[in-house]
């Protein structure tokens, strides 16, 4: 079993190395939730603690095979 310190976490401005669901960790005004992020996107600032929230990859998402290789 991986270990807490183990685990990416990412930083607003970064961009996203895979889409899936991740858990969204705020400076202390908000309980952790849940938010879905694309590949190659840039993961945001929050509005209330800018950019002290933490993003934490929980379920990688599947990639859909391109219609054109079928």
């Amino acid at each position: 079993m991986a270990s807490d310190s183990s685990r990416k976490v990412y930083k607003p401005g970064q961009t996203v190395p895979s889409s899936g669901i991740y858990k969204v960790l705020h400076a202390e005004h908000r309980l952790p939730h849940k938010a879905s992020f694309k590949a190659q996107e840039k993961f945001p600032q929050c509005g209330k603690c800018a950019a002290q929230v933490r993003f934490e990859l929980m379920v990688a998402a599947e990639e859909e095979p391109n219609e054109k290789n079928k």
